[in-house]
Parts: structure tokens; sequence; C-alpha cells
């Protein structure tokens, strides 16, 4: 019996979000590209830039009563012969998107030439039993009774990557389609199982459902700042359920507005990388224990004499805007 839309609209949590987004400009555009992403970097959280290879995010998780910092994301920016690729993982979308900051970040890579040559349309669904959906999921494929296109996905062309859960059952994930030749595969996973195995807090019973689409089928930023209607186009053949107000997808759209780049001055720059650094709060804590109320000044001269090799860096060095903008 074939498996048809088995996951129901009102079962999505949320709604469907971008998860990665690869763009491509041509590397000449590498040094300005870079300076407009810096200033929203800096607003993301505890980093550290990889040269050549671009930013490292981290995350901070409390690990036998001790703060430590975790591995959480990429952001990309590497030559690739002619092109420059600039890629941002899931976490770093996430924080882009939990700061308010993901349409000035489209709107950076929309102000350069450029080509959305990958793109991640992820919702996630509660379900009653993650490995019960996903060994629905895989008998549909291998019975050849699922399409992403108006092509029947062979079952020689889905795999699977399964093992027990934390209850003994069967569960993983589904790939749907062959990423060597196809414009358009999907995945389909257990996401409870893949953040208890890794870790992380029990995130409920939830099943991810992940479409991705490659430069040929047509995806652009509008579809980065709304996966919504690409998603259903692509995964509402076959896996999800459609919404009554689902119209269709067109793909390489246009009219659409992603929001203004915005010139920081260093006072707000300093100011973010202050509220967001973990590393900062730390040195600052521990100021406090050793100093008292001296901490302000010790610190604040040993991160003057820290910086002095770097002011070349941040030219032009600090207005008087700059200055005037920092709080009484």
């Amino acid at each position: 019996m074939a498996i048809l839309r088995c996951f129901s609209d009102g079962s999505m949590l949320g709604s469907p979000f971008t998860d990665y987004l690869n763009v491509t400009t041509p590397v000449d555009n590498a040094d300005a590209l870079r300076s407009a992403v810096v200033p929203l970097v800096e607003s993301l959280g505890s980093f550290e830039e990889i040269e050549g290879e671009g930013f490292k995010f981290f995350d901070v998780r409390l690990v036998n009563g001790k703060v430590q910092l975790v591995p959480d994301g990429m952001l990309k920016i590497k030559p690739r012969g002619k092109v420059l690729v600039v890629s941002a993982s899931g976490a770093v979308l996430r924080r882009l998107r939990e700061r308010g900051l993901f349409p000035e970040y489209l709107a950076v890579l929309a102000s350069f030439p450029h080509r959305v040559s990958m793109l991640h349309a992820t919702a996630d669904y509660h379900v009653a039993s993650p490995p019960a959906v996903i060994a629905q999921v895989k008998q549909a494929a291998s019975s050849g009774e699922l399409s992403l296109t108006r092509k029947r996905l062979l079952p020689s062309h889905c795999t699977y990557l399964l093992g027990a859960d934390c209850d003994g059952l069967e569960t993983g994930t589904v790939y749907l389609g062959n990423k060597a030749n196809a414009d358009v595969w999907a995945k389909v996973y257990d996401k409870r199982h893949e953040r208890l195995s890794r870790g992380y807090a029990e995130p409920g019973s939830i099943v991810r459902v992940e479409v991705a689409v490659q430069s040929d089928a047509g995806a652009t930023l509008r579809d980065a700042l709304n996966p919504r209607d690409l998603f259903y186009h692509f995964a509402g053949r076959s896996l999800v359920e459609v919404p009554p107000d689902f119209s269709g997808w067109s793909a390489h759209g246009e009219g659409y507005v992603l929001g203004e780049r915005r010139e920081r001055t260093l006072f707000e720059r300093m100011d973010s990388l202050i509220e967001h650094s973990v590393d900062v709060a730390k040195v600052g804590a521990m100021a406090i224990v050793l100093y008292g109320d001296m901490a302000a000044q010790v610190i604040g001269r040993k991160v003057v004499q820290r910086g002095a090799s770097m002011v070349s860096h941040y030219q032009p060095k600090p207005t008087g805007v700059d200055v005037a903008m920092s709080p009484a």
C-alpha cells in the first residue's frame, strides 16, 4: 500500500525553515563580502576565525558542573576556482534567525552577483512513534512508491542509515534520491534519536523532513528567506500533507524584499562582541574575583594592550560618532 503524505499539516511544528544555504559569487568579491559579513558574525556569539575557511561558532554547555564550549555551526567562505563559496550551516542560520539578522545576511549576499547553489528546506513533525514512521517511509521508498518531482524515486536511489534507539527500536535516517546526479533529494530522520545520541536534551517525538535543492532547481534567496512553498512543492508530492492555501512554487522567483544592509559603527561592533562572547564573560567573572572593585580598570588595561597589535585591522580608527554612542 502506497504511503501518501504521511505527515499531516497539523502535526508540523512551526513552519518550514532553511537549514543549510550555499551561495556562490565571483571570487573577486571575497574581501568585500567577508568585510560585509564580519559585523553580523560578531553578533552571533563565541566564534573563531579560521584562515582560508571562515568562522567556527561555539555553544555553551554545562558538563559535570563545568561550562564548556562545544562546536556549533560553521560559516564557510572559501574560494573554489573562479568562484567564492559561502555556506552557512543550520546552526548558523538558526543563530541569525534568533537575533533577527537573517534578512540582513541575505541582503549582504544579494548585494553581490550570486547563485544559490544549495538550499535545504526543512520542517519538523510531531509523531506518536518516530521509529514507526521511519519504518513506513523506508517501506514506501524500497517499494518505489515515493516521488519528489514528476518522476518516481527508484528504490536503488534510496538508502538507509538505521540503528537501535534508546528503547531498542530500529530507527534512523532514510535518504531519498541520488545526490550525485539529482537536482532534488531529501532525507527523513528521527530527530529525537539524533539529538539524544549526541547528548542533547529530550526534544520530544519528532521526525524531520528535509528537502535539498541544487542550483539547477532554480531556488533564490527569496526561498531561503521563506522556503515554505519550495518545501511543499517537492515534499508535498508524496511525503507531507499540503495545506489548503498552498498555491504552488515558481523557480527563479523575483519581486521580493530581503531587508537592508546596515553599516555598523565600531562601537556597535565592539558592544556586540562583548555582549555575546562567553570568553569575555569568563574573563569578567575571573577579574571580579581577583580584583574586586578594581576589575574594570585592570581588565580594561589588559584588553587595550592585547588589542594594540590589531588596531590596523579595524581602520579607519574610531570616530567621534563612535565615542559619542558609548553609554554614559
